[in-house]
């Protein structure tokens, strides 16, 4: 069911319950005001009853709701509500204002059509009641031949409030409609615009999965290549040679899983991923970086809950491994990994050994201007985390490089307590 048939489902279930109150509210007046309420009366009462039921039967089915339909079941009080007033008080009963209700409603659910064709209605019950049932009580009228006469003053009062009531309706019918259907313009207006948000923030995730795909695949062809001008110059070492031509085709492998994954998230513009444990989602990053990296070494703490889950995108697995060639590219050491999360926020440093991180004279460290850290912020820009990067110095040499993740919005299954620390070497 589309979101305009659930909001006219919910204003049918909304005119069910008003109706339910309004009939209440005449039982109730009449049994306090008048001590007895007419068997006419009581039987226009059922009828309103069987109305209300029929109207909240019909909201409670999942069929779409047309413009019409609902038009109808705001014609249905006309079924019992001019009766009942004409059978208890006539035009002089305060309950007569319910007839602007209907019209009130129409105007602000529905088209200007119904909302007029509804004031017209309404005026005209109202006329009706005025002339053949104007209630002014045996001391002022004499209902012979359904002709009004009597206290002159009454009647002026009564012409008085058929005059409020008319212009009442047609204010309703006009400036009424008119703010509603402004409103209902207003929030097509906004819904158009988000979709369109949203299909702009698609095309950006795939954009920067593809700019992330075609870096990763700069390492292993690279390899390739170095592999292929070894290969022409060495001699016929058939061992070296398969060697080298089993790494190459590794490398291969590598390339034709990042264009996979690349045509999966495009045949997949939502990113509906699945839930996965952060530690998993870890040992993943690691493993594949190690098919990227096999010269590589490496050394992970990590701290957190072991049934943790989360929803984590693939460009956040991209960020990573840009961090860890990074790291692997500024030095010859192992590069450490400490990984630490909670159910709010997922924190993984990247330390290496190299030369170190310039910070400047300011506190805010000074950025990178590799393509691979620019991916990396994008990435982490799109899913609401952040990255920092810090010297090590003047403890150490080196950089460290902090993603951080939240998890909070797409937490999965609470983590239990956090495990003693898992440290592991590759």
């Amino acid at each position: 069911m589309s979101p305009r048939d659930q909001t006219a489902i919910t204003n049918l279930r909304r005119l069910t319950a008003l109706r339910g109150i309004a009939l209440s509210g005449f039982l109730a007046a009449g049994l306090l005001l008048t001590d007895a309420i007419s068997g006419e009366a009581l039987l226009f009462v059922l009828l309103g009853l069987c109305t209300t039921l029929i109207s909240g039967w019909r909201s409670r089915t999942s069929r779409p709701l047309h413009q019409w339909e609902f038009f109808g079941h705001l014609l249905m009080d006309w079924l019992w509500l001019p009766p009942l007033l004409a059978v208890s008080g006539g035009a002089a009963n305060p309950f007569v204002t319910y007839l602007l209700v209907p019209l009130t409603i129409a105007a602000a659910t529905l088209p200007s059509r119904y909302s007029w064709l509804m004031a017209g209605l309404s005026i005209a019950i109202y006329t009706g009641l005025m002339t053949i049932f104007p209630g002014t009580g045996d001391d002022h009228n004499n209902h012979g031949g359904h002709q009004m006469s009597g206290n002159r003053d009454f009647y002026q009062h009564l012409l008085g409030m058929w005059a409020t009531f008319a212009f009442s309706a047609l204010l309703i019918a006009g400036f009424v409609n008119s703010m509603a259907k402004a409103l209902r313009e207003r929030d097509d207006h906004l819904h158009r615009l988000r979709q369109e948000q949203s299909r702009r923030e698609q095309i950006v995730s795939l954009a920067t999965l593809a700019a992330g795909t075609a870096h990763e695949l700069a390492t292993p062809l690279q390899t390739m290549g170095l592999l292929v001008e070894e290969l022409q110059e060495r001699g016929d070492d058939a061992a070296e040679r398969n060697a080298d031509l089993a790494l190459l085709q590794q490398q291969v492998s590598l390339c034709k899983q990042a264009l996979e994954q690349l045509q999966s998230r495009a045949r997949d513009p939502e990113n509906s991923v699945e839930e996965e444990p952060v530690a998993r989602f870890l040992e993943r990053c690691l493993e594949r970086w190690q098919l990227l990296r096999p010269e590589a070494r490496f050394s992970l703490r990590q701290q957190g809950g072991a049934r943790t889950r989360a929803k984590l995108p693939y460009t956040l697995e991209q960020t990573l491994i840009n961090l860890l060639n990074n790291a692997a590219d500024a030095s010859t050491q192992p590069v450490e990994v400490v990984a630490d999360w909670s159910e709010e926020q997922l924190r993984v440093q990247v330390i290496d050994s190299g030369s170190g991180h310039d910070t400047g004279s300011g506190a805010t460290p000074k950025r990178g201007f590799g393509i691979g850290l620019i991916l990396s912020e994008a990435a982490l820009h799109q899913v609401g985390g952040s990255l920092t990067l810090a010297s090590r110095a003047p403890a150490a040499r080196g950089t460290i490089a902090s993603l951080f993740i939240p998890l909070r919005d797409n937490l999965g299954t609470a983590g239990e307590a956090a495990p003693a620390p898992v440290e592991a070497t590759s």
